[in-house]
Parts: C-alpha cells; sequence; structure tokens
C-alpha cells in the first residue's frame, strides 16, 4: 500500500510517501503527478520518500522520470536511501548492486539492530497449509463445533450414571394424630406436638434398565463423530482455497519472471535497431517498431506484477496474516509426477475417503440411534432409588440412622404424542440424509471425470507448449540473424518477439492447469490435504 499525502508551502509542493512504491501504486503515483503538474512548478516540488519502504523497478524508473523533469527526491535509510542517490547522481543500481545492499542489512538483522526491518516470509506449500490449517478462524470455528457435540455426549452420558445427593433438613411439625393414624379418637381429635426434628443423609438414583436413554447416548456419540467429519470438511475446503491461491501466486509469479526476461530481450533488440540505424543496414522505422515493442513489454511486466500483488494479497488473507506481510514462495511452478488412476479407483477413493461421505454417515446413524430412543420411549425402564439419613426429635434427643431402598417399573401409558413426533423427526432426517448421499455421489463422480478429462489436457498442453517455446525461440533468433545481416526488417523480429511471449504464457498457463487439475482431483478423492501437507488429515 502507497499512501501520497500532498503539502502546499510556500516554497512549493512536497508530496509525502507511505508504504510501498511497486505494482499497481506506481501507476498510482504517475496519476497523481500528473494531476499536480499542471498546478504548480515542478522545480518547486519535492517527493518525501523517507517513510517508503520498498521501490519496484517500476517505481524506480518512475522516481527517475519525475526526477528528470525538475522535481526533487528526499529519502534515507539503508535501502531507500542508496537507490534515491544513485537516481540524483544519474547512475544505476542493478540487481548485483541491490544484492550487495542487502548483506549489510541481513547482518543489522542478525545482530538485532534493524528492529524496524519487515522480512518478506518465505513459505513452500507444505508451510502455507499448515499456516491456515492452525490459523484460520473457520478452523477454529470447527473445533468449537466439536468440542459442542463432547460436552453433548457427556451430557447424555450422564443420563445413564447414578444420581447422588444430600440432603438436610430441619422441621417443626404440629400433627392431628386421627388424620395420621385414620382413626378418630374419642373426645376429640389427638395432637402431636409441636416438635422438633432433623434428618442429614444422601439420596441417590440409578437407571437400571432404559432402553431410550441408551440411544440416546449412541445418537450423541455418532453426533461427535459427524462434528469431527464436518471439521475435515471445513479443513479441504480451506485447504482447497489455499493450494488455488498458492498455484495463482506461482503462476503470476512465473509471469513476472518471463515479462522481466522480454523486457530485457527487447532492451537488447531496440539497441541493435539502433545499431543497425546508425551503420546504414536499418532505418529509423525499424527503430521505432523495437521501442514500441520494449514499451509493450514494459506494460505487461507491469501487469504482471499487480497480477503477482493482488494474488499474494489473497494468500495473506487466507494465512491470516498481517495485511502488510510479504511473502515469497519457495516451491516452483512445475509438471508434477504423473500418478494414474482409473475413473472406478478415484470414484472409489472418494466415496470411502471424502469427509462429505463421513458426515452423512455419521449423521445418518445418528439419526437411527434418535429413532430408536424415541421408539424405546415405550417400553417400561427400570429405577432403584435408596437413601441413607440420620433422624431424630431436637434438642436432646438421640438420633439414629435410617434407610430406604426402592425398585420401580415405569411404564409410560400416554405421552401427549411427543414418541411419534420424534420418530417422524429422525425419519425426515433420514430421507434427508438419503437425498445428500445421492447428491454427493453424483458430485464426487463429476468431480473426477472432470479433474481427470483436464489433467490429461493440461500434461498434454505442457508438452505441446513446450515446444511450442522452444520453436518460437529458435525462431527469434533466425529473425534477429536475419536482421542484423541486413537482409530484412525486425518486422520479423518483432512477431518472433510476440510468439515467444504467447508461446511462454501458454505454458505457464499450461503448467498452471496442470498443477490446479491434480488438486482438483486429490479433493474429489478426499486426499488434497495429505497430499500438499505430506501428512494425515485430522
Amino acid at each position: 500500500m502507497l499512501r501520497i499525502t500532498p503539502r502546499e508551502q510556500d516554497t512549493g509542493l512536497t508530496l509525502v510517501l507511505e508504504g510501498k512504491l511497486a505494482g499497481a501504486w506506481v501507476a498510482e503515483l504517475a496519476q497523481a503527478w500528473s494531476g499536480w503538474q499542471g498546478r504548480t512548478d515542478p522545480a518547486k516540488a519535492v517527493l518525501d520518500l523517507r517513510d517508503v519502504r520498498f521501490i519496484d523497478e517500476a517505481g524506480r524508473e518512475l522516481l527517475a522520470r519525475i526526477h528528470g523533469e525538475g522535481a526533487g527526491l528526499v529519502g534515507s535509510g539503508c535501502y531507500v536511501g542508496p537507490i534515491i542517490q544513485s537516481i540524483l547522481n544519474g547512475g544505476e543500481l542493478g540487481a548485483a548492486g541491490l544484492r550487495f545492499l542487502w548483506l549489510p542489512l541481513l547482518g543489522l538483522a542478525a545482530a538485532g539492530t534493524l528492529a524496524a526491518a519487515e522480512p518478506a516470509v518465505r513459505l513452500s506449500m507444505a508451510q502455507a497449509l499448515d499456516q491456515a490449517l492452525t490459523r484460520n478462524p473457520e478452523i477454529h470455528k470447527s473445533l468449537l463445533n466439536i468440542a459442542q457435540s463432547q460436552d453433548e455426549r457427556r451430557l447424555a452420558a450422564s443420563a445413564l450414571m447414578p444420581t447422588v445427593e444430600g440432603v438436610a433438613g430441619y422441621n417443626r411439625t404440629k400433627q392431628n394424630l386421627d388424620s395420621f393414624l385414620g382413626i378418630p379418637s374419642k373426645g376429640g381429635p389427638e395432637v402431636v406436638g409441636p416438635f422438633n426434628s432433623g434428618q442429614v443423609g444422601i439420596r441417590a438414583e440409578a437407571p437400571l434398565f432404559d432402553l431410550s436413554l441408551y440411544q440416546r447416548w449412541k445418537a450423541s456419540r455418532h453426533g461427535e463423530a459427524s462434528a469431527q467429519a464436518q471439521s475435515r470438511v471445513a479443513r479441504e475446503g480451506i485447504a482447497a482455497l489455499v493450494v488455488g491461491q498458492y498455484l495463482r501466486t506461482q503462476r503470476a509469479t512465473e509471469s513476472v519472471k518471463a515479462a522481466e526476461s522480454r523486457v530485457e530481450l527487447a532492451g537488447a533488440l531496440e539497441k541493435l535497431a539502433e545499431d543497425q540505424q546508425k551503420n546504414g543496414l536499418g532505418t529509423k522505422l525499424d527503430t521505432l517498431r523495437a521501442q514500441v515493442q520494449v514499451q509493450n513489454e514494459r506494460q505487461r511486466l507491469i501487469q504482471a506484477r499487480t497480477q503477482v500483488s493482488t494474488a499474494r494479497f489473497g494468500l495473506v488473507k487466507l494465512l491470516d496474516l498481517d495485511p502488510s506481510t510479504d511473502i515469497i514462495l519457495t516451491d516452483p511452478l512445475t509438471a508434477p509426477e504423473a500418478v494414474a488412476f482409473t475413473f472406478q479407483e478415484a470414484y472409489g477413493k472418494g466415496l470411502s475417503q471424502r469427509p462429505e461421505v463421513a458426515a452423512l454417515d455419521a449423521r445418518e446413524q445418528a439419526a437411527l440411534s434418535l429413532r430408536d430412543s424415541a421408539r424405546s420411549l415405550r417400553l417400561p425402564s427400570l429405577v432403584v432409588t435408596g437413601s441413607y439419613a440420620s433422624m431424630g426429635l431436637s434438642p436432646n434427643q438421640p438420633w439414629v440412622p435410617t434407610y430406604t431402598v426402592g425398585l420401580g417399573v415405569k411404564v409410560p401409558l400416554f405421552t401427549g404424542g411427543r414418541i411419534s413426533a420424534q420418530t417422524a423427526k429422525a425419519k425426515l432426517e433420514l430421507d434427508r440424509v438419503a437425498e445428500e448421499r445421492k447428491e454427493i455421489k453424483a458430485q464426487v463422480g463429476l468431480e473426477v471425470q472432470v479433474a481427470q478429462a483436464e489433467m490429461d489436457a493440461a500434461r498434454s498442453e505442457v508438452d505441446v507448449a513446450t515446444q511450442a517455446v522452444a520453436l518460437a525461440e529458435e525462431a527469434l533468433v533466425q529473425a534477429r540473424h536475419r536482421f542484423e545481416a541486413g537482409v530484412s526488417n525486425n518486422i520479423e523480429v518483432v512477431n518472433a518477439q510476440d510468439e515467444l511471449a504467447r508461446a511462454t504464457d501458454n505454458r505457464i498457463n499450461a503448467l498452471w492447469r496442470l498443477n490446479q487439475s491434480r488438486a482438483d482431483l486429490a479433493k474429489a478423492m478426499g486426499q488434497l490435504e495429505p497430499l500438499f501437507a505430506g501428512k494425515r488429515s485430522r
């Protein structure tokens, strides 16, 4: 990101830049400068770059052009300072110079004296997956769902366990003895009390046989298994997004490399055209064509760098990193090893390993258990109860231990339609699972077929595109030799450049499609995370 803050003073205009002068932000500065040019004298304008952290090649070229129009440049720091100084001195600070510039920076960082530096994060595909599957909020939410299902299982299990409670009481009682005994006494009712009594003890109850509670506990276990499978579904979804974004970033990075190479080649051919014109072997038109080609390649380079930046921004978001984090991919975009699966093999693996199928299996078993639990409500249940306490009159009277033991049978006679409603609800869930199972089977079959077809086509495209690149390079060499010999103009050279650019882009896109289709096939088979992370999915 680049922030541009204009400050108008009596002495002139100061544009304060903060952030990174790279990618799309180069065009942003160019547009801002173009707008201010008509309102102020460039000789009285200054660009303050002291808060700029990074400048790419396109940004450096824009600063050199702005300085050439009369504006001043102010910069400091171990990185920006030498770049500004080279522009002011009219010198070049190439890649070799930048490498030597970074050597002292790395030493300072190792010594701990460069606290403000923001080193780029180097990530392989496996590291990016591990980062996303550790930090992504969707993964955390799925883990919370698992924890909730575990609590529900423990709650269902507690209904099968004995319950024990302590009891203590102190009562003041006045009792009609006639009503208590059920026999009227002569002379009127006999009254006992008031008197004080108390008790201290424990009371327990335990279900000896209750099939409904047992089936509900089984349903909670299957619910936990369903939550775990849904967590795997979430992991596979995040893994698919990360793999896809990583591959898109790889493709954009390769496009930048190819564009930089074409810019360098176009510059060399431009110099050749100028030399040919000076020696009378070429025309001004040849030189103009070469110059136009240089500008075209530079424009493609700017677009490619913008694509890299936007692809990295998306990857940073998926990895839940700070938005200002710069990422460097360590895995190159290459053709993967061919692993052949027949459709039936891949389809079978998908049905047995896809987490969506496992989630459906668990939901089906949970629904069956809930249906059986509802039906079991019609059966008798056996409950044992008991209590042990010390009771007596108070005060100054001895207390004696007492106990009760009971065995009871509960038989439901009327439940108000609760059993039939719960049974119908479980049946609806089973019907829903059956329909979703048909849908996922069809989806797995479609994904496997499409991924296999695209992978076969992409592998053939890579072979064809690789040959096309070799032929285009040879054609460019031949066209260049003909132009150098003066037997043709540089129209052939320009056409050969365009053909080489097209062939290179086709090869990069074919490699990307091959890797993406391989990832799609792995996802269809339920093996995406193990394939790219190198470990079993949890």
